[in-house]
C-alpha cells in the first residue's frame, strides 16, 4: 500500500499547473519519446560469383602459311542471375534488429543506412499567435492535486504558484508538497522554475529547471536567436516558434488562447524531451471553483498515443489556469483544481 501511494503521488506531482500532470503515468517522464532508434547501421552487399573456368581451348591444325599469333577464345561470360522484379521497401525501424540479414540487398560500396532522427522542431516557421490577455505583475497562485476522479480520487498534495513580471521579463516558481495520508510517505517538496521574456506573443521561455530535496535536475536552455534548446546532458535540437516548458505552457495559454481559434502546435520540453502537441479549443464551460461557478474557456492538447490535457482558463481573470486534468496512455487521471488566488506579501513595507 505504501509503494502505491507514493508512487502515485510521484506520478501526480511530476506535473506542474498542467504541467506536473504531464508526467503521470510515465514515472516521472512526460512521454515525449523520440522514435526507436537502430544501435547500429545497416550494411549489405553482393557476394560475387565465382568464375566459371573457360573450356579448353579447340585443337588447331597446323598450316603451310605464315605463321600469325594466335587469338585466344574469349572466356563465355556467366549468366547473371535472376533478379526480382522490384525491391522490397525498407521495413520500419522497429522490425528492422529482428529481421533476417538480406542477402542481396545493395551493392558493397553504398553507405551504411542511418537511423532516422528524431523530430527536432527544424522546419517552416509557424505563425506567430499573439497575446490577446495580460497577466498581472505579481500573483500567487494555490492548487489542489487529486489523482483520479470522483470517489475513486483523492487529494495528494498542494502546489502554490508565484507569478512575477517586469520590464519585459517574467519569473514563475512552483513548488508543490504532500498532504494527507500522502505526507506519511512523501517527503520533502518539489520545486520548479521557468524564466524568460514576455510581449506581444505570449512567453518565451529562456531557461527552465526541477529541483527535488535541493538537487537541480532536467534543466532545459532555450537560445531563441539560434533557434536552438539544449537539454541536459544532450546535444542541441531545433526549437520550434512559441515553444514552452512544462511550467510555463499553461499561463502561455493563458495569455494567448481565444475562443473561435483553429487548431494550433505548440512544442513543449520537460528538461528531457521535446515534443509538439495538438491544441484545441473547444469552447467554454462552467468549471466549480471554491464553492463558486466560473465560466471558463476549455482547451485541449493531445499528441497520439500520449494521452491528453485539457485546461479550463478563467478569461474574467486574464485566463488564469483554474482548473487542469491530465489523462495518460495507461487511462489514469489525475486534476489539478484552483483553491485560491493571492496578492504577494509586500516586502520592505514600512506600515
Amino acid at each position: 500500500m505504501a509503494r502505491k501511494v507514493k508512487r502515485t503521488l510521484l506520478a501526480a506531482v511530476a506535473l506542474s499547473l498542467a504541467v506536473h500532470l504531464l508526467l503521470l503515468g510515465y514515472a516521472g517522464r512526460f512521454g515525449f519519446t523520440p522514435g526507436a532508434e537502430l544501435d547500429f547501421p545497416i550494411e549489405a552487399s553482393l557476394a560475387p560469383l565465382e568464375p566459371v573456368p573457360p573450356p579448353p581451348p579447340p585443337r588447331r591444325h597446323r598450316v603451310q602459311a605464315a605463321p600469325t599469333a594466335e587469338q585466344p577464345v574469349p572466356a563465355p561470360v556467366p549468366e547473371p542471375a535472376p533478379a526480382s522484379e522490384s525491391l522490397p521497401e525498407a521495413p520500419p525501424a522497429a522490425t528492422l534488429a529482428d529481421a533476417a540479414p538480406a542477402q542481396a540487398a545493395a551493392p558493397a560500396e553504398t553507405a551504411p543506412a542511418q537511423a532516422e532522427a528524431p523530430d527536432t522542431g527544424d522546419g517552416p516557421a509557424r505563425p506567430i499567435r499573439a497575446a490577446v490577455r495580460n497577466l498581472a505583475d505579481a500573483f500567487v497562485a494555490r492548487y489542489s492535486v487529486q489523482t483520479g476522479e470522483g470517489s475513486s480520487g483523492f487529494v495528494a498534495g498542494r502546489a502554490t504558484y508565484i507569478w512575477q513580471s517586469r520590464d519585459g521579463h517574467y519569473t514563475l516558481v512552483s513548488t508543490l508538497e504532500a498532504t494527507g495520508l500522502a505526507s506519511l510517505f512523501i517527503s520533502g517538496r518539489i520545486v520548479q522554475v521557468s524564466e524568460g521574456a514576455l510581449d506581444g506573443a505570449g512567453l518565451h521561455p529562456t531557461q527552465y529547471h526541477l529541483q527535488r530535496n535541493e538537487r537541480k535536475q532536467d534543466v532545459a536552455r532555450f537560445n531563441w536567436s539560434q533557434k536552438r534548446l539544449t537539454l541536459e546532458d544532450r546535444p542541441s535540437i531545433g526549437l520550434t516558434e512559441q515553444a514552452q516548458d512544462l511550467l510555463s505552457f499553461p499561463f502561455h495559454l493563458a495569455m494567448t488562447a481565444r475562443e473561435g481559434e483553429p487548431d494550433f502546435q505548440l512544442g513543449v520540453t520537460n528538461g528531457r524531451k521535446f515534443n509538439d502537441f495538438t491544441f484545441r479549443v473547444l469552447g467554454r464551460e462552467t468549471v466549480e471553483v471554491a464553492g463558486t461557478p466560473v465560466d471558463a474557456l476549455h482547451v485541449r492538447g493531445e499528441k497520439a498515443g500520449e494521452g491528453s490535457l485539457d485546461v479550463w482558463l478563467d478569461t474574467a481573470r486574464a485566463g488564469l489556469p483554474v482548473r487542469v486534468r491530465t489523462l495518460d496512455r495507461k487511462g489514469k487521471v489525475a486534476v489539478m483544481q484552483l483553491l485560491g488566488v493571492d496578492a504577494p506579501a509586500r516586502q520592505g513595507s514600512g506600515d
